[in-house]
């Protein structure tokens, strides 16, 4: 893997409750979309780790080496890390975009107290995603306006410009993963999903909602938010509604 971008760096702050928030980042993003999150959550008193997925944070081409197998097995890999260095603590997995299936996938093979997904996608906007593995091209560019690309990295996030097609077969392989796992997750579950979200279709909170096999669950929607909901205009919404389902489950 190739130079880090700083603006990508992972993180780890330690905090007064025995609860880990483990935030998990989306396809070409980075633990930036989730640091402001973190920083809440951490501000609450919560220990937040967030790890920067392979082939992210570095080039578009480091990330062709890699694949759903990859992404899962170090977000596993600090789950079962944590886990064992912070014995009696509890660890939620929340993910944003990609990142809430990698949790969902994370909470259909552990025991987890609770799951959070941001933004996971089930069904795609972009209907050139579905046609990702017929591109003879090794990139297929996103839809963003240069300016806003500027803007971000000067607002401290870090996203590919690009989305690698052969990652992004994978990705719809995860999918296809999870889907039928949903239903064995007992786990009590927020999904938090914007209507105006120009990546993912709404429609995919309402079918994993459907689909979990949790008894307690709850499906928050936002309205005037995009894709990135954790860095939205309505992210105080969001990380509110995140601090009352911890609460709720660990006093329940």
């Amino acid at each position: 893997m190739g130079f880090v971008h700083r603006n990508a760096q992972p993180f780890f702050m330690l905090g007064d409750k025995k609860i880990i928030c483990l935030l998990i980042h989306g396809f070409t993003g980075s633990p930036a979309d989730v640091g402001v999150l973190g920083t809440y959550l951490h501000d609450k008193g919560y220990v937040v780790s967030s790890i920067l997925l392979p082939g992210h944070g570095t080039t578009p081409e480091d990330m062709l080496k890699t694949a759903w197998p990859d992404w899962y097995g170090a977000v596993e890999e600090e789950y079962l890390r944590i886990k064992k260095e912070y014995e009696d603590y509890h660890i939620v997995p929340m993910g944003l975009s990609m990142g809430g299936i990698l949790a969902l996938h994370l909470a259909s093979n552990y025991q987890v107290p609770g799951v959070v997904c941001f933004s996971a996608p089930i069904y795609m906007v972009d209907e050139r995603a579905y046609e990702a593995s017929r591109f003879d091209n090794d990139f297929i560019p996103k839809n963003n306006d240069p300016e806003d690309i500027k803007r971000e990295m000067a607002e401290g996030r870090f996203s590919y410009n690009v989305m690698p097609t052969k990652p992004l077969v994978s990705l719809f392989e995860l999918i296809d993963k999870v889907k039928p796992e949903l239903g064995v997750i007992g786990a009590p579950a927020l999904i938090i999903q914007s209507t105006d979200d120009n990546t993912v279709k709404p429609e995919s909170a309402t079918y994993i909602y459907e689909q979990l096999g949790s008894e307690n669950k709850k499906l928050l929607w936002l309205k005037k938010s995009g894709h990135v909901i954790t860095l939205g205009m309505e992210r105080n919404q969001v990380f509110q509604a995140v601090e009352v389902f911890l609460q709720e489950i660990f006093t329940a």
